[in-house]
């Protein structure tokens, strides 16, 4: 009995060493296996800006989700947002972060109350105390942001209220870049609205201009796309919306899916003066609870008038999370199959038997 209590000490002892180590890989190690694979892009001028390009964030909301577990999920998707974020900023030192739209997942349906409650879990995400050793960093902490479908409205032709748009950009865009070093400008493009901005048009083609919007134009054509031709004439545009990592080259209505490990690199002023061509980067989705299995963020490093752009690819969490259901189910079954084993019929018949053998020796 004393060797079979030893046995069970070291198979529950063997149980937990094995969950302990389970937890801190998906939890710690992952994240720097998945950096191990990023591409970094070195900087060979001075002039070099580095942009860290995040799209559909999507951060959870109260409305669509009332199950008892969804405070877990909005707090594991926050979690592993703020988790990749800091791995991304570590890793290319950011002068500007751009968010693309769709910061919030319910922005365009929240009470008043609720949004201050959701802009607040962003602003811990994406703005946190860990992070403001950047600060050093030459312009950091300069942000652009553009709003989207779930922020404001939009989607499917939904309505767009001011105030959804008034408050976006009392939160979000009020602090926000439009001119880098004199070089760089950026434009805002609205594609919900029909609408972009540009205040100072006199000056443009002076900068290397990019255009920022959540929703992809170069693939749609129409009247916004033949005004910002006209009117912006951008060099680089980065939308998201999709989900998904592509790259558009108008007129050609070639789409390249870019899901490598590798970095692109593209000669802006030579496209536009040689070529005559536009050149559009899809973001892909940062957030595991767009049921994508390809999750990343995107990172360009723009030298004059040459840009090198890669993606730097997240783990998925969704597959780390069914790796503890199926831990938990093999555990529990693992559990009752040794439980039968050392308690089933047979053996307890077995020790019987030996007691009754013991018992009939004669006693001198």
């Amino acid at each position: 009995m004393a060797s079979l209590r030893i046995v069970n000490r070291l198979v529950c002892r063997g149980f937990v060493v094995l969950t302990l180590l389970l937890v801190f890989f998906n939890e710690c190690i992952v994240y720097y296996l998945a950096q191990s694979s990023w591409q970094p892009i070195d900087c060979k001028l001075e002039n070099c800006t580095r942009l860290l390009l995040i799209a559909d964030p999507q951060i959870l909301g109260n409305s669509y989700d009332r199950s008892s577990h969804s405070p877990l999920a909005r707090y594991d998707s926050d979690r592993y947002l703020q988790k990749t974020f800091e791995r991304a900023v570590s890793f290319t030192q950011p002068h500007i972060i751009v968010f693309l739209g769709d910061l919030l997942d319910e922005g365009n349906i929240a009470t008043s109350q609720e949004y201050k409650q959701y802009v607040k879990r962003f602003k811990r995400i994406y703005q946190n105390k860990k992070l403001r050793n950047f600060r050093m960093i030459s312009a950091y902490f300069q942000r652009v942001h553009v709003p989207g479908d779930n922020d404001i409205g939009g989607e499917n032709g939904d309505y767009i209220s001011n105030s959804n748009q008034r408050r976006f950009e009392n939160e979000f865009m009020s602090e926000d870049l439009f001119d880098y070093d004199n070089r760089i400008r950026f434009f805002k493009i609205n594609r919900m609205l029909l609408d972009f901005t540009n205040p100072d048009r006199d000056h443009n083609a002076e900068r290397l201009r990019i255009g920022v919007s959540h929703a992809p134009l170069l693939i749609g054509g129409g009247p916004l796309l033949r005004a910002i031709i006209s009117d912006l004439d951008p060099h680089i545009i980065f939308t998201g919306h999709w989900h998904e990592s592509r790259i558009f080259i108008y007129p050609s209505t070639e789409v390249i899916n870019f899901y490598e490990n590798s970095v692109r690199h593209f000669d802006l002023k030579a496209l536009k003066e040689q070529e005559h061509s536009y050149l559009e980067i899809m973001v892909p989705t940062c957030s595991y609870r767009m049921g994508k299995s390809k999750i990343g963020m995107g990172y360009a490093v723009l030298e004059n008038y040459n840009l090198s752009y890669t993606v730097l690819w997240q783990p998925n969490r969704f597959i780390l999370l069914f790796s503890y259901v199926f831990w938990g189910l093999f555990v529990v079954c693992g559990a009752v199959v040794y439980k039968m084993m050392t308690r089933c019929p047979f053996r307890v018949a077995k020790r019987q038997t030996l007691f009754n053998r013991v018992s009939t020796i004669p006693q001198f």
